[in-house]
């Protein structure tokens, strides 16, 4: 028994007027048709039908079937529901309102955006480096970072990606990097961000240990370096504080260093499969960056300014440290219980009494 799947939206249904069903012969046919609707789960149906019949039969049975989704789709349009794009698949996938990536005025034409090189892998896919025309200035281009989603991501993938990276339409602070557009008509889908040439805090801070392989020829951060960069943070995330936002993730390899060393909170929860080993998934819920975390957050969940703060400290751990792994020894498990019964980093050995 062989099965095909045809997804078919409204747009493609009324653009071609039907759908064509080709290369069948005559004999036993087995249809099951899926409205999706961009409504409550509840509101979506399913649709089942046994058939015995020639081609032309089923073609004209197929075609009635979606006449009757694409009425019944805009009968619930006209009733207050939401409009759009129609979702079909395979799997038994429903998409609330909330799920669904509208176009704005950050929207940016893909013809005005060049791909120069590959920048490293990204947590939804990967990052280049590349140019943008008139973003800034009429006929100017910008140099900038074009994150992208995977190829094989879901539908619902997408929206995440896009939807993720809309939280950062909302800020325009200098120590926390900018989003400039983003292109989500065609694919594959890029969220266009300001350059940081020289990598997240994390890598950043390691290439600067004397023996590392990738040395840029600096030395180590002196203590106004490290008070400087301490500062930056501080400063983007008293940023994010005043706007009513909470981070939740605060973590050397979420800051950027830009080329003129300035640091700043990076895109958020997009450098997240980047350092995998930094995250634990506690009692199979999502990965929680337990080495990061403060007491009230491991035990009840609560994120707020105060375990920002918290997040924040170890980021001058971090620093001091040239980007140890915090609690070194200890595996997620042990380290969990030690911050819940009020353990804390230990001083790092050389740390100036000032920091």
């Amino acid at each position: 028994e062989v099965t095909t799947v045809v997804c078919v939206s409204r747009h493609r249904y009324s653009k071609y007027g039907g759908v064509h069903l080709a290369l069948l012969q005559p004999g036993n046919y087995s249809a099951k048709v899926r409205a999706t609707s961009l409504a409550a789960e509840e509101e979506s149906g399913s649709f089942y039908v046994l058939l015995t019949v020639t081609p032309v039969v089923l073609m004209v049975l197929i075609s009635c079937l979606a006449v009757f989704v694409f009425f019944y789709n805009k009968k619930r349009s006209n009733d207050g529901y939401p409009s759009g794009t129609l979702y079909t698949s395979v799997n038994p996938e429903y998409f609330s309102a909330s799920a669904v990536y509208i176009p704005d005025e950050w929207e940016v034409s893909r013809e005005k955006i060049t791909v120069i090189r590959e920048l490293g892998q990204g947590s939804f896919g990967m990052v280049y480096e590349g140019l943008a025309l008139g973003l800034t200035a009429e006929g100017e281009e910008t140099k900038v970072a074009l994150k992208t989603v995977n190829e094989l991501a879901t539908m619902r993938e997408r929206i995440e990606f896009l939807n993720e990276a809309s939280v950062m339409k909302a800020f325009k602070c200098h120590h926390v990097v900018r989003l400039l557009g983003v292109v989500s008509q065609g694919q594959p889908a890029l969220v266009i961000m300001e350059l940081m040439t020289r990598g997240d805090l994390k890598s950043y801070l390691r290439s600067l240990r004397p023996d590392a392989e990738n040395n840029p020829g600096l030395p180590p951060p002196s203590l106004k370096d490290m008070i400087q960069m301490a500062g930056e943070i501080a400063d983007g995330m008293a940023y994010l504080n005043a706007n009513k936002f909470v981070h939740r993730d605060l973590a050397a390899r979420n800051c950027m260093v830009s080329e003129d060393f300035t640091v700043k909170i990076g895109d958020f929860g997009m450098t997240r499969d980047i350092y995998e080993t930094d995250y634990y998934r506690k009692g199979g819920k999502g990965l929680l960056p337990v080495r990061w975390m403060s007491p009230e957050a491991l035990k009840d969940g609560i994120f707020n300014t105060q375990s920002d703060v918290w997040s924040f400290g170890v980021v001058l751990w971090e620093i001091a440290t040239l980007a140890e792994q915090p609690y070194q020894g200890m595996s997620n498990e042990q380290v969990l219980r030690f911050v819940m019964d009020n353990g804390v980093l230990e001083r790092p050995e050389n740390c100036p009494d000032e920091l």
